[in-house]
């Protein structure tokens, strides 16, 4: 996703939010006046700053979520601004009354006192006039920037003939390459190679589901017309490229929100974790250099991350230094020749995956750090990086991902993790083709409560393997 919506995501929630929570305060002060409606003298009611801030918190709150309901703030291509204050008018009017349920339903134990129902109304118009104001802003100074090419323009591949390119209405946040539905290989090798923000396909139904795998490797949405002759699928949402509405259809199930909600918490969890568990780095440290003193206690192993980038995976070393591969290191000394050996004649696995039955590089300190799972501790430190985070798919060798097909290549679509589904599900028993497909179904069905579920069995595992 472009680094361009992401600050226009972020400063419009930082804006909008702060906007509601001044309509808060705004709508508390005219309250306190009795006679600015004409013919009009209000009671003027009592209550504090104290006992009005817990109600501006749940309100502004209650917004966010209402919000994020309505995929007001989402990344998705640039809507037009009359969708956006449509979208704004039909859920701040939800607002309104979800915020008056949620305050009547909590008096007495989240609230100490009632709110001047005026307050609500108040509020409510003052948001929704700002929300309106603060969007059409933003859209204003960004269509300027666009226009004036002060911000790089994002590439459209738009996969059409000649006769359809009607159906697209060209807009000044894109550029549009156009080509011809029958150029396929052309068209397969500008997905793999360039970089593109969209793709919008006008070609014949019949041929779109290679098009659209090819998206889904590559992590490309992929949108048709949604006034064209082509038929939704389930996998579909809305979305707008300028002024014409779009299918957009999905390759991951993860949002934009999520994905940020998810690398907030990875901070929070791993950072907690690298304090709790300190005194167990220094005894398990202690033990490796007790073994083997000749080699660094945390390895850096060369692994593929997101996109495919190369990246230094950390773990504690349990295998003497001279066996050690060291890519990373820069060295080369005959370990990796000696590790294609021991695959050769002792792999367990199917191939490209392996692990070496009674491997004799490993030290004796190694049962208990590898039954543990304590090697892989350090890469706490990768997710405070960003490496990698807490739960998704495990990160391969970057000898293993020359061997994946091409449509393997989804589960480089998004960041590794210390666990995932293939590592609760099967583990060491799984077979190369079962792996990716778990890790694939991870990537297409993600959800909270499949992360709790696998961190909750990650848990499970380890306790087994402890027991046993």
């Amino acid at each position: 996703m472009s680094r361009i919506y992401i600050q226009r995501l972020l400063l419009t929630t930082i804006v909008e939010l702060s906007g509601v929570t001044l309509a808060f305060f705004i709508a508390y002060s005219l309250r306190l006046m009795r006679d600015w409606i004409p013919f009009v003298q209000l009671p003027i009611p009592y209550i504090s700053y104290e006992q009005f801030v817990p109600f501006v918190i749940s309100g502004v709150v209650v917004w966010l979520l209402v919000w994020l309901r309505g995929w007001l703030y989402s990344l998705r291509a640039h809507t037009p601004i009359v969708e956006e204050i449509r979208l704004v008018l039909t859920y701040s009017f939800f607002w309104f009354f979800i915020y008056i349920g949620f305050v009547y339903l909590a008096r007495g134990w989240v609230f100490v006192t009632e709110i001047p129902r005026l307050i609500i109304l108040y509020t409510y118009i003052i948001a929704t006039t700002i929300s309106i104001l603060v969007r059409f802003s933003i859209y204003t100074l960004y269509s300027i920037l666009y226009t004036k090419r002060m911000i790089t323009r994002e590439t459209i591949l738009a996969i059409t003939t000649e006769e359809n390119r009607s159906e697209i209405a060209e807009d000044s946040y894109y550029n549009y390459r156009y080509i011809d539905p029958r150029e396929v290989d052309q068209i397969e090798s500008i997905i793999r190679t360039e970089s593109i923000e969209y793709i919008i396909y006008l070609g014949e139904h019949s041929e779109l589901g290679n098009i659209f795998t090819l998206a889904r490797i590559y992590w490309v949405p992929l949108m048709y017309p949604k006034i064209s002759r082509h038929t939704p699928l389930s996998s579909a949402r809305e979305n707008w490229i300028g002024w014409v509405p779009m299918i957009e259809l999905r390759a991951v199930s993860i949002t934009a929100w999520w994905r940020i909600t998810k690398r907030i918490l990875d901070i929070m969890i791993s950072s907690i974790l690298l304090i709790i568990l300190l005194p167990l780095f220094i005894v398990v440290s202690i033990g490796i250099w007790i073994s083997d003193p000749s080699g660094p206690i945390i390895y850096r192993n060369r692994r593929i991350g997101q996109y495919g980038e190369i990246f230094a995976l950390y773990k504690f070393r349990y295998m003497y230094w001279r066996y050690c591969t060291k890519e990373e290191y820069g060295i080369d000394d005959g370990a990796i020749e000696y590790e294609e050996k021991l695959k050769k004649e002792k792999n367990t696995r199917q191939w490209p995956l392996y692990k070496i039955s009674d491997d004799p590089r490993k030290m004796s300190f190694w049962h208990w750090i590898e039954r543990l799972s304590l090697d892989e501790l350090p890469q706490l430190y990768n997710v405070l990086k960003w490496d990698m985070s807490l739960i998704w798919p495990r990160p391969h060798q970057p000898r293993e991902i020359e061997l994946y097909d091409e449509s393997d290549r989804q589960v480089l679509t998004i960041k590794p993790g210390i666990t995932g589904m293939a590592q609760v599900y099967g583990r060491d028993k799984n077979t190369f083709r079962e792996e990716i497909t778990l890790d694939t179904y991870y990537i297409e069905h993600y959800s909270a409560s499949l992360d709790l579920a696998i961190l909750i069995r990650t848990i499970w595992v380890v306790a087994q393997r402890v027991w046993r």
